[in-house]
């Protein structure tokens, strides 16, 4: 039920020309062993393979593909990234916390197929980790900016 209300809360993002670029695929435990392995045969033993299935809840993202329109390409990925947005704060505001992550085996092949995405259709915006803090919410420490609003807001004439 949080899943389905954060992405009905993602497709609620603005997108150009209503073109509603976006597939949200959320991985079971199988599908997560099989990524934890194909990160272990790509960085070996070291790194954190293991800690990938601790994560409880695995969302990839993909976009519509383009070829040869960068501008349409630029724009639809712009609105995943609102649609991406909302579903974090939709998130949040069940008590859950997430993160956008993308790195180099999610660029992979293989962890497309693993996936089931279509290359020559979709490409892949990254994986959103989702879960609660792991001693509860009163051990989520909030993330402080380090610049205000008074260092990043200009008026003009």
């Amino acid at each position: 039920a949080v899943l389905r209300r954060a992405v009905e809360c993602a497709i609620a993002a603005p997108n150009r020309r209503l073109t509603e670029p976006w597939r949200f695929v959320r991985l079971g435990p199988d599908t997560v062993s099989k990524l934890a392995e194909l990160k272990r045969n790509i960085d070996g033993d070291e790194g954190s393979f293991q800690q990938w299935t601790k994560i409880p809840g695995w969302c990839v993202v993909t976009y519509k593909r383009y070829e040869g329109d960068n501008w349409a390409q630029r724009e639809d990925f712009k609105s995943v990234c609102c649609a991406v947005e909302n579903f974090m704060l939709s998130m949040w505001s069940e008590g859950i916390g997430s993160k956008w992550t993308d790195g180099p085996i999610q660029r992979t092949p293989e962890f497309a197929e693993i996936c089931g995405i279509d290359t020559d259709e979709e490409k892949v915006a990254g994986v959103i980790w989702y879960g609660f803090a792991s001693g509860g919410l009163g051990d989520a420490i909030p993330k402080t900016r380090k610049k205000g609003v008074n260092e990043i807001l200009e008026y003009m004439p």
